[in-house]
């Protein structure tokens, strides 16, 4: 007979969470100090669920992606602001330039391909 551990009250998985996205954050807040200048061929794929409290992306985005967007931090973007909580970038989409706020939390996957680096997190 085995015996099922016992719930935790202490909400590791949340914790674990909460930290590797904070990876996520340390590394655009990098870029941010360097005027968003990319390191040797670092890049960025980063997913996120653009139903998630907080996100904020223009209505002709939304319609197009209702559920979950990948965009690419490498050459064209601009106004990259970091905060505790949540990022800013501009990108241009079909030539038509975007302001984006991404929280942290709505961030599903982030990968840098450069270095064969990716972490994914629970929506």
């Amino acid at each position: 007979m085995t015996e099922t551990p016992p719930d935790s009250l202490i909400p590791y998985d949340e914790i674990v969470q909460e930290a590797l996205r904070a990876v996520v954050g340390r590394v655009l807040g990098e870029v941010e100090a360097t005027g968003g200048k990319l390191p040797g061929n670092h890049h960025f794929y980063i997913t996120f669920k653009t139903g998630a409290p907080g996100v904020a992306i223009p209505d002709h985005l939304r319609e197009r992606f209702p559920d979950e967007m990948t965009i690419v931090l490498q050459n064209k973007f601009w106004d990259l602001g970091v905060s505790e909580s949540s990022f800013t970038v501009g990108l241009s989409f079909n030539q038509i330039p975007a302001k984006l706020v991404i929280p942290f939390s709505a961030i599903t996957d982030f990968v840098d391909p450069a270095v064969d680096f990716g972490l994914q997190f629970q929506a």
